[in-house]
């Protein structure tokens, strides 16, 4: 892994060996892998993103607007 490649802090969810790096992963254990890595081993379920830096490029959702209801006219007694 180089200095200039982006790396990802992901906790492990299951316990894991890969096959073609060698390494070995445990359940609950965090681990900074690079951007490919995470992919790869997100996409088989095995890890997800910890902390803030999944949620960190992702804006809020726009609030919806609520239309305005007319209100009742004021009947003459």
């Amino acid at each position: 892994m180089s200095d200039t490649e982006k790396t990802v802090r992901a906790t492990v969810k299951s316990d894991f060996n890969d096959a073609g790096t060698e390494r070995k992963f445990a359940a609950g254990e965090t681990h900074d892998l690079t951007a490919g890595e995470f992919e790869n081993y997100r996409a088989a379920g095995l890890v997800e993103a910890t902390g803030k830096a999944d949620t960190a490029d992702t804006p809020k959702p726009a609030r919806a607007k609520r239309p305005r209801t007319p209100r009742a006219a004021k009947t003459a007694s």
